[in-house]
């Protein structure tokens, strides 16, 4: 009987089935291809192009009040005559 159950057993018991390896793509790679001068030159020139054109974007877009706060304060300070000595007193702490 004991048989019986494990044959019953084995042949319901779904086998393993080997599955086939993982076929990769592999791309061969095109040879280089050299550059002449004059295309070394003209892409040095586009890219001297593009981050002057960045530069200027930036200093364009850039906030207005962009001062140094401390300047202000001292602006500010000299605007004002009374207790000159005891402001900068404070200040210099």
């Amino acid at each position: 009987m004991k048989k019986k159950v494990q044959r019953a057993a084995a042949k319901a018991a779904p086998r393993k089935v080997k599955k086939a390896p993982v076929r990769r793509l592999v791309l061969k790679a095109a040879p280089a291809e050299a550059m002449t001068a004059d295309e070394v030159s003209h892409l040095e020139t586009l890219v001297k192009r593009f981050e002057d054109s960045e530069k200027a974007w930036q200093r364009m877009t850039a906030p207005i009040d962009d001062a140094d706060p401390w300047t202000q304060v001292e602006e500010h300070m000299v605007a004002r005559r009374d207790d000159a000595e005891r402001t900068w007193k404070y200040f210099s702490k």
